[in-house]
């Protein structure tokens, strides 16, 4: 019968099959139960955390801490304060180095940059002490952000590109697009709002094999605002409202304040001002309720050019009053520049000559603090096109390291393939070859035996061949007493001749006829006894 035999490639793509199909049950079977589970709420956790202790506390800590950090910053500090204290009480370095970035990240929020720049630099010290690559990516995004909001543009992206080029190394597509944002809007910040979309048009492409609804509001937004400031009014307004949609299908709400901004200052510049009021006051609540700082620098400087443009000076006056002392306090220079200047503005068309030219003034010596104390933009410029050039060249080597390394992998299966199916033709060859020697020691032995019953039985017909020679050819025998004579020239009596030539043995008898010349008498008798027996 002929037997289907399965290529030796199908065979182990079969093989691979089976075993991915086993992994995927066995993950189901443990997976399924805790998937069906709901998903602890913040308010669950933070009802469960002061009967937690150890290691569990920690880890409750920090998914309350990575929950808040966007949405309510102070809240997140103090948690994240308090699991750093509690890993370094532990020893935990991961969990250290985990909170440390936190911390961060929250006083970047908060803004408080300094102690932003502080917790964000030992995070950093202490990812590479213990040489977690994840966490030290998240370190180098962490201070990019810091810095960013600071101004210092170049070095802000030079944190970034490494963030970005450590998770590109590990295929972290989640962080990857994470790293492409930031980048995007430090363009945005240096004004280079093409090369910002450039980036945000990156991430869009990632995001539609890979759908993520947070990151495609986020992208929309500061898609929205890069049209914005390059006076796509139209564009800009279309990218905003389909962000604010996705927000309200969501039940995530990070975003909504970032919304509320982007389109207040689009409504603005249309002359739609009652819309934008509406929606810089929502931004302002929900950056309120965030305690994001910087954030309500930004819409206190909108809501003062709202009214700057719609012929309430002195409603823009108390705005940016209330913005630039809010933006001296976090150290945030680049709305502290745009205070001055609508206070300017402001006082210039209220005919308040003085105080225009005075807030003019500390606009000019702001702008100059920003280019003397952190970089001139011209220098930055040309610091981070040099960085991009770089880390564009480290990435392009690492996508071709990575194609040579699958390159390398493929070929390394298909030797390792090449040679099973050669040890496979091996096996086969030597399991033939010991069938056949098998079997030819078994013919061997089947002729040895044919061999030997073959003797045994030419020896017997040789015998039968002997024996019948014996008794064949002329035989000299005496016409009258009937002997024979022997080879040796004797006579033997013929039954002694053919008793000792041939296995016969004789009985002896009398004939009839030799019986009436013998005994004539007893013939008589015989033959009467005889009639009488028939009659």
């Amino acid at each position: 019968m002929n037997r289907r035999r399965t290529p030796p490639n199908q065979g182990w793509v079969l093989s691979a099959f089976g075993r991915l199909l086993g992994l995927f049950l066995c993950l189901v079977c443990l997976g399924v139960a805790p998937a069906l589970a709901q998903e602890p709420t913040v308010a669950s956790i933070k009802a469960a955390l002061p009967g937690l202790q150890g290691l569990e506390r920690l880890t409750a800590l920090e998914d309350l801490v990575s929950r808040l950090e966007s949405s309510a910053p102070q809240e997140a500090l103090a948690l994240a304060e308090e699991g750093l204290a509690l890993s370094r009480k532990e020893g935990d370095l991961e969990k250290e180095a985990a909170f440390l970035s936190r911390t961060a990240f929250c006083c970047s929020q908060t803004g408080d940059f300094a102690k932003a720049v502080q917790f964000g630099q030992e995070s950093l010290a202490l990812c590479l002490k213990i040489n977690n690559k994840e966490r030290i990516a998240r370190a180098h995004s962490t201070l990019g952000i810091t810095y960013a909001f600071m101004g210092l543009y170049s070095k802000a992206l030079e944190e970034h590109l490494e963030s970005l080029r450590i998770r590109e190394e590990m295929s972290l597509e989640t962080s990857s697009i994470v790293s492409l944002n930031n980048i995007g809007v430090l363009y945005h910040r240096m004004e280079q709002y093409e090369k910002a979309i450039s980036y945000y048009q990156k991430i869009m492409q990632r995001l539609a094999s890979k759908p993520d609804p947070q990151r495609l509001i986020q992208t929309k937004l500061n898609l929205g605002y890069s049209e914005f400031r390059l006076g796509r009014l139209e564009a800009a307004l279309r990218q905003h409202e389909e962000a604010l949609e996705l927000i309200g299908q969501s039940s995530n709400k990070t975003f909504l304040a970032y919304a509320y901004l982007n389109l207040g200052m689009t409504y603005t510049e249309l002359k739609q001002f009652g819309q934008g009021r509406q929606c810089l006051l929502a931004a302002l609540a929900e950056y309120g309720k965030q305690d994001q700082k910087h954030g309500r620098a930004q819409v206190l400087n909108a809501l003062a050019r709202l009214h700057l443009l719609s012929g309430h000076p002195d409603r823009a006056v108390g705005r940016a009053k209330e913005a630039a002392a809010l933006a001296a306090r976090i150290n945030a220079q680049d709305e502290l520049a745009v205070s001055c200047k609508l206070l300017s503005d402001a006082f210039e068309k209220e005919g308040r000559v003085a105080e225009s030219y005075r807030y003019y003034k500390l606009y000019v010596a702001t702008k100059e603090a920003i280019h003397t104390s952190q970089e001139d933009p011209r220098a930055a410029d040309m610091n981070m096109r040099l960085i991009t050039l770089r880390k564009d060249s480290e990435i392009e080597s690492l996508k071709k390291e990575r194609v040579i390394s699958s390159l390398k992998l493929e070929k390394g299966r298909f030797t390792t393939l090449l040679l099973l199916i050669s040890l496979g033709f091996m096996v086969s060859i030597v399991l033939i070859l010991i069938a056949y020697n098998k079997k030819i020691r078994q013919n061997r032995k089947s002729l040895e035996a044919a061999n030997a019953e073959l003797g045994r039985l030419n020896s017997e017909l040789l015998e039968k061949i002997n024996e019948i020679r014996t008794l064949s050819g002329l035989l000299p025998i005496c016409a009258q007493c009937k002997k024979i004579r022997n080879d040796e020239g004797y006579w033997e009596q013929l039954e002694g001749y053919i008793s000792q030539h041939s296995a016969a043995t004789f009985t002896h008898g009398i004939c009839p006829h030799c019986l009436d010349d013998l005994y004539p008498g007893s013939a008589e008798r015989i033959r009467a006894k005889k009639a009488g027996g028939q009659a």
